[in-house]
């Protein structure tokens, strides 16, 4: 053990004597010089004028062969530096990550009925997500291997229209970690700039096609289309200042996956994967997921035509997966069944139901001179397509004008 200045004059010494003893040196002695003995100083006149080497090697035979490097033992007499005192910088502590859990109304593949993102700084590394069993204790069902963009709106995001880009709204977030960067139409349409934004605990899903850095960590969305996942409805709001959006990357980890989980609250452990799941540094949320991941699409183009047996409301079936194709043929179903339900809305109270298994929902002439004395100029009404697992799905809610 020792102090800094004298590991670094150490240091500075043997550096200094390795350079030295690059010239080394080979002679005989006389058989009457057997005192001298590795590791002794002798001067030699003949090599480079009367300078000091040290013996390293003596083989002893008829005469005496001898080894030796150039040596200069000045250089031990070096004063030691001086040297200040290092600055310490603290270690950055590991604190609990922050965890936002996702129910999104998106379809991404594994059929997950919920998400979790996480973000940390610094980041600990993969984050395990551990789940309250019924026994009482905590099997690990998860890894999160990569930081979430998570972040929060610096201004307000208006309602927009759907189906179309929304030209006219922009939003500024800013984002703890990462970088947003702008895409093509195509790309947006297909979902790689996907974000979620979080009002009265419901997540809008847009997605945008111009990013613009407008500061540290901070960007302008603009090109916007909303809605996404079949919640239209959500666009119809303002998202206020300071709200949370996430984007939705391959940093999103799935957490409830089975029809079974839909509707029950389960307790979730989740923290650095090197740690004990018992240790504070986990967050502990309680979520139950819902059923908007396997809900079908509200139908499109609804419109109500007047034929003899009564009104014919026709729709367009729209699709959660594999629904992009132009081709001409049409979309895949997605579900076990073709089923539709419509519930019209009645002058008093309640509703006349109405189910096919066809695109074209037949309201028959005598009930709706039942539910409304005469034939009808309008109808208000709600669409839903059925789904085998779930029941309904998300509404289309308008009014039609009967031609």
């Amino acid at each position: 053990m020792t102090h800094r200045a004298n590991a670094q004059t150490l240091a500075d010494c043997w550096l200094q004597d390795l350079w030295i003893g690059r010239d080394t040196a080979e002679f005989v002695l006389r058989r009457g010089l057997i005192a001298l003995q590795p590791g002794d100083l002798v001067r030699l006149g003949a090599a480079g004028g009367d300078r000091l080497f040290q013996i390293q090697r003596i083989s002893d035979g008829a005469s005496r062969h001898v080894s030796a490097r150039a040596a200069d033992a000045s250089v031990y007499d070096a004063a030691a530096p001086l040297l200040g005192r290092p600055g310490v910088v603290s270690p950055k502590t590991v604190g609990p990550p922050r965890v936002e859990i996702l129910d999104l109304a998106l379809a991404r593949g594994d059929e997950s009925l919920s998400y979790v993102a996480a973000f940390a700084d610094p980041w600990p590394g993969a984050l395990a997500i551990w789940r309250l069993t019924f026994e009482g204790g905590y099997e690990q069902v998860a890894i999160i291997g990569k930081r979430a963009i998570v972040g929060e709106t610096l201004d307000v995001l208006n309602a927009g229209p759907v189906g179309r880009f929304d030209k006219g709204n922009v939003v500024t977030v800013t984002i703890g970690a990462g970088e947003l960067s702008s895409v093509g139409d195509l790309a947006a349409l297909a979902g790689r700039t996907a974000m979620a934004i979080r009002v009265d605990d419901e997540w809008e899903i847009f997605a945008f096609a111009q990013a613009e850095l407008v500061g540290e960590k901070t960007y302008r969305l603009s090109r916007l289309t909303r809605g996404l996942g079949g919640q239209e409805h959500l666009a119809t709001r303002d998202a206020p200042a300071g709200s949370t959006v996430v984007l939705l990357n391959d940093a999103i980890a799935p957490l409830a996956r089975k029809v079974s989980e839909i509707g029950a609250p389960i307790t979730y452990r989740i923290g650095p994967a090197d740690r004990d799941y018992a240790e504070p540094i986990f967050v502990q949320p309680t979520v139950a997921a819902t059923n908007k991941a396997l809900r079908p699409y509200p139908p499109a183009k609804a419109r109500a035509r007047r034929t003899p047996s009564g009104v014919v409301i026709d729709i367009v079936r729209r699709g959660r997966l594999d629904s992009d194709a132009w081709e001409a043929l049409d979309i895949p179903l997605g579900e076990a069944s073709e089923l539709y339900e419509a519930d019209i809305a009645l002058p008093a109270s309640g509703t006349r139901t109405l189910i096919a298994a066809a695109t074209s929902l037949l309201y028959p002439a005598a009930d709706e001179v039942a539910d409304f004395g005469a034939p009808q100029s309008e109808l208000t009404l709600a669409l839903y397509q059925m789904s085998a697992t779930v029941g309904r799905g998300f509404p289309l809610t308008t009014t039609l004008t009967v031609q």
